[in-house]
C-alpha cells in the first residue's frame, strides 16, 4: 500500500473523531450520524460499467471471474498488499494487467448515484453530521475523492478497509468505524446506510440503525420518515 495513503486517510479518521467527540460532548444525547458506504451506495462502481471488456479484454464478467484470482483484490481491498501486486496476481494464470489501464477507467467510471450528490448536499446544509465508511483500496479511495469530492460533499472518511486491514461485515469493521466518529459509546446514535443487506445485518447487530440502499427515492422517504422528519427532505 503506497504509504501517503495511509497518512492521508489516517489523518482523515483523526479528523473525523475530534469533530463528532466536539458534538458529542456538547450534547448528552448526539445528533444522528450517518455512516455512509460508498460504492454503488453513493459513487456507481466502475467494476460493472465496462471494466471486464476495457481493461481486462475479457467477452464477459462471468468470463472475468471464472479467469480472476479472487484473493488477489480481496487482499487489495484490506491493505495486505498493494496496487502493483494485487494488478500482478489479479488472474490465476498471472498475465499481466495494465496498473494506468486500470486508473484511466476508474477516474473516466467513477460517477454520483443518481440524487445521491443532492441528497448529502442536504442533509449537509442541514447540520446532519455524516463520515464514509467504506470496503475499499486505500489507494482507490484517495482517487475516487480526487475524482467525485465525495468527501467534500459528504464528510470526513472514518473507515477505509485498505488503511484498517479488516472489511465489513466483520464486527471490527464496525466497531473502528464508530470509533472513528466518536460513537463507541453511542451506537444507536448512529444511521448506518448501505446497498448490502449483509451488511446492514450485522450493523443492527452491533446496535446500529441501518437502511439497505435501493435508490435515491425510497431513501428520501424512509430518512424523511422515520429518522429526518423536520428536514423535509422532498422526494
Amino acid at each position: 500500500m503506497a504509504s501517503s495513503a495511509v497518512v492521508v486517510f489516517s489523518s482523515l479518521a483523526a479528523v473525523v473523531a475530534s469533530r463528532m467527540s466536539m458534538v458529542q460532548k456538547s450534547s448528552p444525547t448526539p445528533p444522528k450520524l450517518v455512516l455512509w458506504d460508498v460504492m454503488d451506495t453513493l459513487i456507481a462502481d466502475p467494476f460493472f460499467r465496462g471494466m471486464h471488456k476495457s481493461v481486462f479484454d475479457c467477452e464477459s464478467l462471468a468470463q472475468l471471474f471464472a479467469e480472476k484470482d479472487e484473493s488477489a483484490f480481496i487482499n487489495f481491498e484490506l491493505g495486505a498488499i498493494d496496487e502493483a501486486e494485487c494488478m500482478r496476481t489479479y488472474f490465476a494464470d498471472r498475465r499481466p494487467v495494465d496498473v494506468e489501464r486500470v486508473r484511466t477507467h476508474l477516474r473516466t467510471n467513477y460517477a454520483w448515484m443518481d440524487g445521491m450528490r443532492d441528497l448529502c448536499a442536504e442533509l449537509r446544509s442541514a447540520g446532519t453530521p455524516m463520515a464514509l465508511f467504506s470496503n475499499y483500496p486505500s489507494p482507490w479511495a484517495k482517487l475516487l475523492d480526487e475524482t467525485c469530492d465525495v468527501s467534500t460533499v459528504v464528510g470526513p472518511w472514518a473507515f477505509v478497509s485498505g488503511d484498517a486491514g479488516v472489511r465489513k461485515p466483520h464486527p471490527d469493521a464496525y466497531r473502528k468505524a464508530l470509533a472513528a466518529v466518536g460513537r463507541e459509546d453511542t451506537p444507536e446514535s448512529v444511521l448506518f446506510i448501505d446497498d448490502s443487506p449483509t451488511n446492514c445485518a450485522a450493523a443492527r447487530e452491533m446496535g446500529i440503525a441501518s437502511l439497505r440502499f435501493e435508490g435515491v427515492v425510497p431513501l428520501r422517504a424512509a430518512l424523511r420518515e422515520s429518522y429526518f422528519p423536520e428536514l423535509g427532505l422532498g422526494s
